[in-house]
């Protein structure tokens, strides 16, 4: 398997008669019993030090033995963790609590590397997706009215020093992104910000003072009016603003002067949760004040760590950690609400390049194959690597498999083995519907869970159907199918059973039909589009997504074992027309794409040496795009492995991309989109 960093939520529930319930589920799918949090926990007060403080809360936390033995078990099957604290809507008072001073074994969770911390807001609305490009273009507002002192009792701010701190920001930030920060001119007007937001701003960072309502649970800033008196704003009339907007920032943050009241932090903690509610991603907001010096450590150490991988909660641990190096005791200050599993608010995706074998310039291969998409010309061919932001990874679903039913081969990373050896000793559709229920099972753990909570589905397809591939992927702008369905190709194939390629068209307002492959005699009663409408021809408006090795909804149509390939290519070899003769066309004279293969994958051997090989037509067309994971290649064997596609494909031009599926479609992404403009 894969080693990632696991994903730890601790959910808290509404306040019952034995406390606040508290869930913990360990990457999605492990759930612990359910303990209890002490009712009186909201009566708790921070004493002593940082540590000791943090100590004396993390056994508050754990004072029931259910939920310290579930954090104990998750904590130990998973030392580097994503911590999501989800606190219920209807619990709001436990925001109040200082969360992020928690200690685990004397190590601050919210400043540890191993464990990025974040609160977490579940939100049912798309958002527009990562930032593109390499300027991160930051709104910092700061409101310092007039009358701030005689009207409210609130000391001034100092302006300038605010200012000249930001501005030094930009100046130590050094990362593969740039911070270009424009200064609002005062007065801050709501009207005035409204204004420059819709400038496309991907942060907003505001200073000034603010009050909270604990009663009506309302926040409040103080803004300016035309002249540059105080004119206070409602938490209300902010997100409403927001609201209106077609694009709102990716991050809020929002801090509190060197000498701000308590009263402004509340207003910022609380008008945080509703910032979520209406779309923003991410909310930096302070539970307290900070001193000048912290807020310049923090903020330097929190934009350079942001601007080199995007992680909000990453980049918050890491600012964290600064200030406790630096023995700041106002470290446990900054508290992070997100909407986002990932908090992944940008990515340096597009900017990690795989490698093209060979001597020939990459840019060569780009404009080449750039150019038989716009003329129509590239038949994309899907693999199963291609959904991995989806769906697990072949290997990782044999060996599951050979765990849990004995495998006593060596070769147990091996799918198609596995595959055989199942349909051999459990019957030849065993593997077809234990792979349907690995891949629903595996599918629904990647969905948020607030996009399926009360939805009935069967499969793969139906809980797709039923969010919407669009909802599914408004954060994912390198999202395969996505990318692939805005090059407006006539025609798809692929070797998965899915139908994401038939929803990513759909969700671009086309009008895909979707095609089995009749490739033995029990499926010739599968309907046919050809069949329902001789004269359907492919088109961008109605593409053709063709399933060479079974779909779903098909079950005995899948190919899976080993058997099953050898019987597909014997069966095809020996009557071409079970086959359509626009996809034998493609095959021969278009540029071909393959995306999610390995090179001892059986369904691309089965597709090279019984498909495609053999035509004599494909000669004279001779691009081919062929993208291969990393550790297929390594460096020392780069010149053989060229040579060695070259023979196989019996073409010179087959070029060879080294390197993962999603970053050879960013980097498809990003020519297809500079050709459009």
């Amino acid at each position: 398997m894969t080693n990632q960093i696991a994903d730890l939520e601790l959910r808290i529930f509404p306040r019952q008669a034995e406390g606040y319930p508290v869930e913990i589920t360990l990457d999605r799918h492990q759930v612990f019993p359910r303990g209890y949090l002490p009712a009186d926990v909201t009566d708790w007060t921070p004493g002593g030090d940082l540590q000791t403080a943090g100590q004396a809360f993390r056994d508050k936390l754990l004072s029931d033995p259910v939920v310290r033995d579930a954090w104990c078990e998750a904590r130990g099957q998973a030392p580097q963790r994503r911590i999501r604290l989800w606190i219920d809507a209807e619990a709001p008072e436990l925001h109040a609590l200082p969360w992020e001073l928690l200690q685990d074994e004397g190590v601050m969770l919210s400043a540890n590397a191993a464990t990025p911390f974040a609160r977490f807001l579940p939100v049912k609305l798309p958002w527009r997706g990562a930032v593109e490009g390499n300027v991160i273009r930051v709104l910092a507002a700061i409101s310092d009215p007039t009358d701030i002192a005689t009207a409210h009792g609130l000391p001034s701010l100092d302006v300038a020093q605010e200012r000249a701190a930001l501005e030094g920001v930009t100046q130590e930030v050094q990362a593969n992104y740039t911070l270009d920060v424009t200064f609002l001119d005062p007065p801050i007007t709501l009207e005035r910000l409204e204004a420059a937001l819709r400038e496309g701003y991907h942060v907003l960072h505001f200073i000034g003072h603010g009050a909270y309502n604990a009663r009506r649970r309302q926040a409040a800033l103080y803004l300016q009016d035309d002249a540059g008196a105080t004119h206070i704003v409602t938490d209300d009339a902010l997100v409403t603003m927001l609201a209106r907007q077609d694009v709102r920032p990716q991050l809020v943050f929002l801090a509190a002067c060197q000498s701000a009241t308590r009263a402004t932090a509340d207003a910022f903690l609380g008008l945080g949760p509703k910032l979520i509610g209406v779309g923003v991603p991410a909310v930096v907001a302070m539970q307290d004040f900070v001193t000048f010096e912290s807020a310049r450590k923090l903020n330097t150490e929190f934009y350079r760590q942001l601007l080199k991988h995007g992680q909000v909660d990453r980049a918050i641990n890491a600012a964290r950690s600064t200030l406790l190096t630096a023995g700041r005791p106002d470290a446990a200050v900054p508290v992070l609400l997100t909407r986002l599993e990932s908090c992944q608010l940008w990515s340096g995706e597009a900017d990690v390049r795989g490698e093209m074998l060979g001597d020939r310039n990459p840019r060569v291969f780009w404009s080449g194959l750039i150019k038989y998409i716009q003329m129509g010309k590239c038949t994309p061919i899907i693999g199963p690597r291609a959904r991995c932001q989806w769906l697990p990874d072949p290997a990782d679903i044999a060996q599951a498999w050979a765990d849990e039913h004995g495998y006593p081969f060596s070769d147990r990373a091996n799918p198609n083995s596995l595959a055989q050896y199942l349909a051999v000793s459990q019957g030849e559709d065993f593997p077809r519907y234990a792979l349907l229920e690995v891949l629903e099972k595996a599918f629904a753990s990647k969905v948020p869970a607030p996009l399926r909570e009360g939805l009935r589905y069967a499969g793969v397809t139906g809980l797709v159907n039923a969010i919407g591939w669009q909802t599914l992927t408004a954060d994912r702008p390198n999202d395969v199918h996505k990318v692939l369905a805005s090059l407006n190709l006539p025609l798809y194939l692929t070797t998965n059973v899915d139908n994401f390629m038939t929803a990513a068209l759909a969700a671009q307002g086309k009008q895909p039909v979707r095609e089995i492959c009749r490739w033995n005699d029990d499926l010739a009663g599968l309907p046919s589009i050809f069949d329902a409408d001789p004269n359907y021809v492919p088109t961008p408006e109605r593409p053709l997504v063709y399933h060479l090795f079974g779909n779903e909804e098909e079950p005995a149509s899948i190919v899976l074992s080993e058997d099953a390939h050898i019987a597909f290519m014997i069966n095809i070899a020996a009557n071409m027309q079970r086959i359509h003769p626009c996809i034998w066309a493609a095959l021969a004279n278009s540029s071909l794409m393959f995306l999610g293969y390995r090179l001892n994958d059986w369904g691309f051997r089965v597709l090279m040496r019984g498909m495609i090989a053999p035509l004599q037509q494909r000669r004279k067309f001779k691009h081919v795009g062929v993208q291969l994971e990393p550790e297929d290649v390594h460096a020392e064997n780069l010149p053989s492995v060229h040579d060695f596609m070259r023979d196989y494909f019996q073409a010179n031009e087959v070029n060879v991309y080294a390197g993962t599926v999603l970053q050879f479609i960013a980097e498809l992404r990003e020519y297809w989109e500079a050709a459009k403009r």
